[in-house]
C-alpha cells in the first residue's frame, strides 16, 4: 500500500514538473474550462440583440404625408437601419445588387391614395444570400406599416385610411439559388481555417515533438524560408480543399455566380492569414495537444462571430464590434458575395486587403518570437 501511494505521488510530481515547464499548458490545463463557459456566454450575449444594425435604402416615390410616416416609422425601427434615401427605384435595386445594403423598401408612387382606400402596397427587395436578415428586413417593414394603421385609426395621425393591411410584396433581388444554402460560403471559409490550423499543428508543434525543428532551425536555410514554405505548403493543400468543397457544392446543386479564381484566392488568403495566427502561437506553444486545444477554443466562437452562419449585422452591438475585428469575417463575406452575388474583384478587393494585412502584420511578430525561442 505504501508503494501504491508512493509511486501514485511520484507519478503526480512528475506530471505536474511537465507542466510547469509549459507554463502555457498550465495555464489552459486550468483555464480552459473557464474559456469554454465563458465563449458559450459571449456568443449567447452576441444573439440576444434588442435591436439590430442591419442596412437598408429606402425610395419614396410617393412624397406624400402618408410616405413620410411610413418613412418616420422605418427610421425609428430597432430591426434595421435606414443608410441612404434613393431617388428612384433602379437605384434601390443597385444598392441590394452591389451588397452595398442588404435590403431596400420602396415605396410607389400612389401609395398615399392607396392606403385611404385600402389598397396600398410597398416593395421590400432583399438580398437573400442573408437569409436571416432578409427576414428581419420583412418583419420591419410589416410592424413599420402596421404602427401607421393603428396611429390612424386611433385618431393619433391626420390620415383617414381604412383598417384593411398593407401589402408586402417581396423581391429577392440576388442572392441563393433556390437549389442552393445560405451557408455555404461560410463553411467554405471555416474549412480553409480548420486546415489551415490543423496544418500548424503537423508543421511546426509536432515537429518539435519529433525532434527534426530545431534540426532544421540549424541548417543553413533562413527561419523565413521554412515558414515561406511551410505556408507554400499550406496555400496547395487549401487549393485542394477548395476544389474538393466546390465539386461537392456543385452535385447539391449550388450555381456559383462569380469568378471561380477569387474563390480560390479569397480562400488561399484566408488560409495564409490564418497560419501566420497559427505561426505566432505555436512559437509560444510547445506542444501538439495544447496548439489543438487552443485551436479548438478559437475556431468554435468564429462559426458565429466570423459570418459562417449568420451576417454579424444580426449580433448584439459587442458582437458586431467583435466580429468586425476579425480578418476571417472579411474573408467569409467576400466569398459570399462572388458565389451568391456574382461580384468581382473590385467589390472584394477592400476584404481581401484585410486579410492580407493582417498576414504581413502577423508574420513578422512569429518569426521574432521563433528566434526568441530558439
Amino acid at each position: 500500500m505504501k508503494e501504491l501511494v508512493r509511486d501514485t505521488v511520484a507519478i503526480s510530481v512528475k506530471e505536474l514538473r511537465q507542466l510547469k515547464r509549459d507554463p502555457v499548458s498550465l495555464i489552459l490545463t486550468i483555464m480552459f474550462p473557464i474559456l469554454l463557459i465563458s465563449i458559450f456566454i459571449v456568443i449567447s450575449q452576441a444573439f440576444s440583440a434588442t435591436s439590430y444594425n442591419i442596412p437598408v435604402v429606402v425610395a419614396d416615390l410617393d412624397g406624400t404625408p402618408a410616405s413620410a410616416l411610413l418613412l418616420d416609422k422605418l427610421t425609428s425601427s430597432p430591426l434595421i437601419r435606414v443608410t441612404q434615401l434613393v431617388q428612384t427605384e433602379d437605384q434601390a435595386y443597385n444598392a441590394v445588387s452591389s451588397g452595398q445594403a442588404f435590403g431596400a423598401a420602396i415605396i410607389p408612387k400612389g401609395f398615399g391614395d392607396d392606403l385611404i382606400h385600402g389598397q396600398a402596397f410597398v416593395i421590400v427587395e432583399t438580398d437573400n444570400s442573408r437569409i436571416t436578415s432578409s427576414t428581419i428586413i420583412i418583419a420591419s417593414m410589416n410592424r413599420a406599416s402596421q404602427e401607421l394603421l393603428n396611429e390612424a385609426l386611433l385618431g393619433e395621425s391626420s390620415l383617414q385610411l381604412k383598417a384593411s393591411p398593407v401589402e408586402i410584396i417581396t423581391r429577392p433581388v440576388s442572392g441563393r439559388p433556390p437549389s442552393g444554402d445560405t451557408i455555404l460560403p461560410g463553411f467554405l471559409g471555416m474549412i480553409a481555417i480548420l486546415g489551415a490550423f490543423d496544418d500548424i499543428v503537423n508543421a511546426i508543434s509536432r515537429e518539435r515533438e519529433r525532434g527534426t525543428f530545431p534540426r532544421l532551425i540549424l541548417s543553413p536555410i533562413s527561419i523565413f524560408s521554412i515558414y515561406s514554405g511551410k505556408m507554400f505548403s499550406t496555400v496547395l493543400l487549401t487549393i485542394l480543399r477548395t476544389a474538393l468543397m466546390l465539386v461537392i457544392f456543385r452535385l447539391q446543386g449550388l450555381v456559383i455566380r462569380g469568378n471561380i479564381l477569387l474563390i480560390f484566392l479569397t480562400t488561399c488568403l484566408i488560409a495564409i492569414f490564418t497560419l501566420s495566427v497559427g505561426l505566432t502561437l505555436s512559437s509560444r506553444v510547445k506542444g501538439s495537444s495544447t496548439l489543438t486545444i487552443l485551436e479548438i477554443a478559437m475556431t468554435f466562437p468564429l462559426f458565429t462571430l466570423a459570418g459562417t452562419t449568420n451576417s454579424p449585422q444580426t449580433l448584439a452591438s459587442e458582437g458586431r464590434a467583435i466580429a468586425y475585428s476579425l480578418p476571417w469575417t472579411y474573408g467569409n463575406e467576400a466569398l459570399r458575395r462572388v458565389i451568391y452575388l456574382g461580384l468581382g474583384f473590385d467589390a472584394i478587393a477592400g476584404d481581401l486587403f484585410i486579410l492580407l494585412l493582417g498576414s504581413l502584420v502577423l508574420m513578422p511578430i512569429a518569426i521574432m518570437l521563433s528566434k526568441r525561442t530558439m
